[in-house]
């Protein structure tokens, strides 16, 4: 009962270590404002396939020119042609303040795939295009690029590994006497 703290946290600072990518995906948006951009980061198992799907939050670089100000997305990994992975993103809806009703309407977005960004393997970086609307509004690139952050769970594995050990060397110490202590009597 005693050993049930240390191996408890041994148990958790397994699960702080797994094996992912972490890949960003983001959306060139410059023809509605100058330098404004879609992106969020999504994360991929360590053997991503076709099938495969990450959820994506994405922030816009200008919050103030669209409602809402960040949109919930899914990526998709398929099957590229001929070979590799192709990634596709779920449909995008929002609204440009900025935007005019007519002549064309630019002012409420809906942005999919035109063509994919494909990868060999992963990470990747790879570029694709979508468009607003059928028949398209605008086209633009969406990049996929390895994220730059570091990899999730290390920073608390040390702490947690040294708490383990700490506890396990309390807990060992007085049951160790107790048992002296009789065995002596």
């Amino acid at each position: 009962m005693k050993t049930i703290l240390p191996l408890a946290f041994l148990i958790a600072c397994t699960g702080l270590v797994h094996a992912a990518i972490i890949e960003t995906i983001s959306l060139d948006l410059t023809q509605l404002h100058a330098g404004s951009r879609l992106s969020g980061n999504f994360i991929l198992s360590d053997a991503p396939g076709a099938g495969d799907t990450a959820p994506v939050t994405l922030s816009f670089s200008d919050p103030s020119n669209y409602v809402p100000t960040s949109l919930m997305g899914t990526i998709t990994i398929l099957s590229g042609t001929p070979s590799g992975f192709a990634v596709d993103f779920s449909p995008l809806i929002f609204t440009n303040l900025s935007g005019t009703v007519t002549p064309v309407n630019t002012r409420d977005v809906s942005l999919t795939r035109f063509a994919f960004a494909v990868c060999n393997s992963f990470p990747c970086t790879a570029t694709g295009r979508f468009q607003d609307r059928s028949p398209a509004v605008f086209t633009a690139d969406y990049t996929v690029t390895p994220a730059a952050v570091p990899e999730p769970g290390y920073v608390l594995l040390m702490p947690m590994l040294l708490t383990a050990i700490l506890f396990g060397g309390r807990l060992l110490r007085p049951a160790t006497k107790t048992a002296f202590r009789q065995s002596s009597i």
